[in-house]
């Protein structure tokens, strides 16, 4: 488990970057030929990890449950984000990571409902589901490396 914690902020990191690198114009453009731009996809996969960890196992988000319904699979971008959005979501890459790691040690996630991804994978507890957190944000690491060229 702390192999996939680490792996786990070193994407957090990697997100934070591109919220730090790009202008917001940058950051709420959907190119041609793409349904999303590059905010939506860090928070999607903020908002992913909260609900199929959180959300599964009963435990109180961590995150507005409004980002959970806007981000979740099958949305799509409903206008620009602002400044101080970026900033919020910056920092709930961070501290939820950092709570994570407290909600596990303290057994928070003792309960899990089992859960099938669109990719078929079944999710059945929280040792299940936190591979597959790391494998989804790595998608979407590479779906704003695609977006990059284009903004």
């Amino acid at each position: 488990m702390k192999q996939h914690l680490s792996i786990l902020e070193h994407n957090r990191t990697i997100f934070s970057r591109f919220l730090n690198f790009f202008t917001l114009e940058q950051l709420n453009k959907v190119p041609e030929g793409f349904n999303n731009n590059i905010i939506w996809n860090v928070v999607h996969s903020l908002a992913t990890q909260q609900s199929l960890m959180y959300s599964l196992s009963d435990a109180e988000l961590l995150v507005d449950q409004a980002w959970v319904n806007s981000y979740r699979r099958g949305t799509k971008p409903q206008g620009d984000i602002t400044q101080q959005f970026v900033n919020e979501v910056d920092k709930a890459l961070f501290s939820t990571s950092d709570q994570l790691k407290i909600d596990l040690a303290s057994g928070v996630f003792n309960a899990y409902r089992p859960y099938i991804t669109s990719t078929k994978m079944e999710l059945d507890s929280i040792e299940t589901t936190l591979p597959f957190i790391l494998f989804h944000d790595g998608i979407h690491i590479g779906s704003i490396l695609a977006l990059a060229k284009l903004v």
